[in-house]
């Protein structure tokens, strides 16, 4: 992907978690190669042809190929630039950040069911698949049980979990530091079955003592990023000859909406770390079975 100096100068001057400013950067990256198709061009102190009519042709065109969810991050993304430009750049930058605003999105009991998304949720089947241990082990096939293990574990974000370093881990008490989104650091628990899959493979790693160490890593020693994790969890779901949901955010998923049937909806809310109830919500998933055996389960009368 091309490297515009100005949305890396950008990125360094972003406070906060440095996955968010890796995120900035990237979506930036990719707008700005979108705008170039309208005549914008970004250079190192100036952005050439930038106006008004450029900005909402590309929207326009956005709109016929993004989803609305992503369309609307694309702008939250895009205007907090701008403004900073114009800041930075007054000379040669005009100020276009009130051009475009987000879409409305409908509430998501709003969306009809059959256009909602579908297969967010693992079963107890497929999980159990993912977390068999073959005849043929490896350390990278105990890293990645480790990170689905962990995942399912706590409900834990990708962002989230790839900047864990060993000492985050308190298996004493039972419980992960977390640098929340947002933020905030957090003392999040651990279910107790994940330990066998995170011990499993720190047996592996020689630099386990080192509290400082990545709690996972890569094939170089190297912490992994989002994008190694998608990777690795996609090989995973493949070789197990699982094709639905592929990725990492389907573990939060799984877990949170375990989460929701056990212990309610503020639990998972909390576990989640959501700020609204309705946000929970989205990831409560059940099955028909699951509704069958509710609903038999009423007894009224004798």
């Amino acid at each position: 992907m091309e490297n515009y100096p100005m949305i890396v100068f950008y990125g360094e001057s972003c406070n906060g978690l440095e996955s968010t400013a890796d995120h900035h950067v990237t979506t930036l990256t990719r707008i700005f190669r979108a705008l170039a198709d309208f005549g914008v061009t970004i250079e190192e102190e100036a952005i050439l042809g930038l106006n008004g009519a450029a900005l909402q042709r590309w929207f326009n065109s956005a709109k016929k190929t993004l989803k609305p969810t992503t369309l609307n991050n694309y702008v939250v993304t895009l205007n907090p630039f701008l403004r900073w430009a114009h800041t930075i750049y007054p000379d040669t930058i005009a100020d276009f950040s009130n051009v475009l605003h987000t879409v409305r999105l409908p509430s998501y009991d709003q969306i009809p069911d059959e256009e909602k998304p579908k297969d967010k949720y693992y079963t107890q089947e497929e999980v159990a698949r993912l977390l068999e241990i073959p005849k043929h082990d490896s350390p990278l096939k105990k890293r990645d049980r480790a990170i689905i293990a962990l995942f399912l574990a706590t409900g834990l974000r990708v962002s989230e979990l790839c900047q864990l370093t060993i000492g985050h881990l308190n298996a004493r008490h039972g419980y992960v530091r977390v640098r929340r989104k947002g933020g905030a650091i957090k003392d999040v628990d651990v279910a107790e079955f994940a330990y066998e899959f995170i011990n499993a493979y720190l047996n592996t790693r020689e630099d386990a003592d080192d509290m400082s160490a990545p709690l996972f890593v890569t094939t170089h020693g190297t912490a992994c990023n989002r994008k190694q994790v998608y990777d690795s969890m996609c090989a995973r779901q493949k070789a197990c000859g699982i094709d639905k949901a592929l990725g990492a955010h389907v573990f939060r998923h799984t877990c949170l909406s375990d989460i929701e049937k056990i212990g309610g909806g503020a639990i998972a809310r909390d576990i989640a770390n959501h700020r609204s109830m309705a946000i929970t919500n989205r990831y409560a998933h059940t099955t028909a079975e699951q509704r069958h055996e509710a609903i038999n389960a009423l007894r009224y009368g004798a």
